[in-house]
């Protein structure tokens, strides 16, 4: 039975009430108590609104990567361009308030017992996904009587244009809701769809969920997991850690004593490189405007492009290395003068007086170059090894000295502090992304090359995870692959999955009974048999970005978060946010910070204020 909705007032579906609908949500709830106006807002979701992908029944060993004082469902005066009427505690308030506590072995959570929750502790993503979910009941309660929210535990199988210039919401159950604006919100969502089968199964495509993925992989076979990234940390934590393994304290750092239930793992990847450590963040560390990377000096380049868009390595590059310079420079000028907020100021004077090129030359001059050539390549730099062992010894040694730096922290280590410009101006980055955007050979390089080589750099595993890796390296239970770019054979039959050099000037083999594909990337949004974004695309509705080439092929959408249909018409009623947006703008998957401008709640209310005028107001 088919039943329909009709709107009486303003009426808007958010699609998807993981992170990103529920920030619209928080925003739509925030400017309704600054100024009540009648709206009716449907919530579309199987699952209940708030965690998304980050389910509460994960074990607790596996970690958020973002410390928990930097995580928060609500908005302050600072983080958006509206009102803030709502205010709640960050994800690390959240747990204090509750004598939530932190074990000595940094992963297990329990009420009373362990240490008491730091601002710059890493936790389990169970935690947040129980924050978020009580973060949205939060939200929905303080609802004024003018907003109307209306639940479906149910999934979206379509949206349609509607009679009288709206749009109509099909749920799987039937229902029909007719709607003025329609906000398509649900992030990750090809990983809540089984994966597809693998051609050899012992070859595993997607790792998730943890640790169920994993059960065919039998104590004392060997796996080779492919991959470095976080996801790669997640599959050895449940291989080793899941398995009834343990870290302790030990004179040398950090030992690992096996429980006789794990694999034998081989770590691979193509780069061969580590990736690098998250910092200590110290709760006093001072985050610097930019100098070089401004969105002024973006906009001033992209006026002198004809079509306005970008060439990302002669325009954009520079930009970047010359702030990761500079921020190099300030660390050592702050450790000298012992006030980083006096060497921000000086910093910054000296650059409106003289420019920031002139500053460079002075702190070369003064201090030596930073050492930071190459670091933004994705490759091992042209490096060879002699043979396996020399490998083993180079890699363990960049991980052993990337864990000093980060070990000092933010604030301290001034190649912590460059790196981390990367992360601290990634709005700067996104205007270069932002429509009118790049050439088409530079998006293919930003989402390919700089992207990865980012992610590689500063969105890596917490520092306890890189003293663990080496720990397990020294017991034996990982070993490295047989350096950068090894050649993958399949079996034949029942035999091993063989892993073979490509690099190392004496050859080498390694031979795995599994492979994991340890790093997972979002499919194109039209290709996800059955979901709602494949229907919307293949009936035209909305277009990716896949015609322009390269590994950019999210959601062609305007600035304001519009889809954009197959014949370039924008649909001024149709929004979508979020990771399936990725290559229209940068790095979508994000919750938000407190104290600081957040781009998903500003996207947020861009939007908006774009379907809704009359309601949704902003102060800039």
């Amino acid at each position: 039975m088919v039943t329909s909705i009709r709107p009486s007032a303003t009426t808007v579906a958010i699609i998807g009430m993981g992170s990103r609908g529920l920030g619209l949500l928080e925003r739509l709830v925030a400017h309704c108590l600054t100024r009540p106006a009648p709206v009716t807002v449907h919530l579309v979701d199987p699952q209940p609104p708030g965690p998304g992908f980050h389910l509460a029944d994960q074990p607790d060993h596996l970690l958020l990567n973002t410390v928990c004082s930097q995580l928060t469902a609500f908005a302050d005066e600072r983080m958006v361009e509206g009102p803030a009427p709502l205010s709640g505690p960050s994800l690390a308030e959240w747990c204090q308030e509750r004598d939530l506590r932190l074990a000595d072995d940094g992963r297990t959570v329990r009420v009373g017992e362990g240490h008491r929750i730091r601002p710059n502790d890493f936790l389990p993503r169970r935690l947040l996904g129980e924050y978020l979910a009580w973060a949205a009941e939060a939200v929905v309660a303080a609802a004024p009587d003018c907003l109307t929210v209306v639940p479906h535990r149910c999934e979206a199988v379509d949206v349609r244009p509607g009679p009288a210039g709206t749009e109509v919401v099909e749920l799987a159950d039937g229902t029909l809701v007719d709607a003025d604006a329609v906000f398509v919100t649900v992030g990750h969502h090809s990983l809540y769809r089984p994966a597809a089968p693998a051609a050899e199964p012992r070859l595993i495509t997607r790792p998730y969920p943890l640790p169920e993925a994993l059960d065919g992989i039998a104590p004392g076979e060997r796996v080779a997991v492919l991959g470095m990234g976080l996801t790669a940390m997640d599959v050895i934590a449940s291989l080793t850690l899941g398995r009834g393994g343990r870290h302790e304290p030990h004179a040398s750092g950090t030992r690992y004593v096996p429980s006789g239930r794990e694999p034998g793992i081989v770590l691979a990847n193509r780069s061969g490189l580590p990736s690098r450590s998250r910092p200590y963040l110290a709760p006093d560390r001072v985050r610097c405007a930019p100098l070089a990377l401004t969105a002024d000096a973006v906009a001033r380049l992209r006026s002198r492009r004809a079509d306005g868009r970008l060439d990302f390595a002669a325009d954009v590059l520079p930009l970047v290395e010359a702030e990761m310079e500079l921020a190099y420079h300030r660390t050592v000028r702050a450790r000298e003068c012992g006030d980083p907020a006096a060497a921000d100021r000086e910093f910054a004077e000296r650059v409106r007086e003289a420019g920031y090129e002139t500053l460079l030359e002075e702190c070369r001059d003064r201090w030596g170059p930073a050492p930071l050539d190459g670091i933004l390549s994705a490759a091992a730099a042209g490096r060879q090894w002699a043979d396996h062992d020399a490998y083993t010894r180079w890699f363990t040694g960049e991980v052993a000295a990337d864990l000093v730096e980060a070990r000092a922290g933010l604030g301290v280590s001034p190649l912590k502090e460059a790196l981390e410009v990367l992360r601290d101006h990634r709005d700067v980055l996104r205007t270069a992304v932002d429509a009118p955007g790049l050439d088409d050979a530079s998006l293919a390089r930003f989402f390919g090359e700089f992207s990865t080589t980012v992610n590689r750099l500063v969105i890596g595993p917490q520092l306890d995870r890189s003293a663990e890796l080496l720990a397990l390296v020294e017991a034996g239970v990982v070993r490295l692959g047989p350096g950068p770019r090894p050649k993958v054979i399949a079996p034949a039959g029942q035999g091993p999955w063989i892993l073979e050099s490509t690099a190392l000037l004496r050859p080498a083999s390694v031979e795995a009974d599994h492979v994991v594909h340890a790093h997972v990337h979002e499919p194109s949004p039209a290709r996800v048999p059955g979901s709602l974004l494949a229907t919307l695309a293949a009936a035209g509705r909305i277009r990716t970005l896949g015609s322009r080439g390269g590994p950019a092929h999210g959601l062609a959408v305007t600035r304001e978060g519009q889809g954009i249909d197959l014949a370039g018409n924008t649909q001024p009623r149709l929004f979508f946010l979020g990771p399936h947006t990725e290559g229209s703008s940068y790095y979508n998957h994000y919750v938000p910070s407190p104290g600081l401008p957040s781009r998903a709640l500003m996207d947020a209310e861009l939007a908006l204020s774009t379907s809704l005028p009359s309601v949704i107001t902003r102060k800039r």
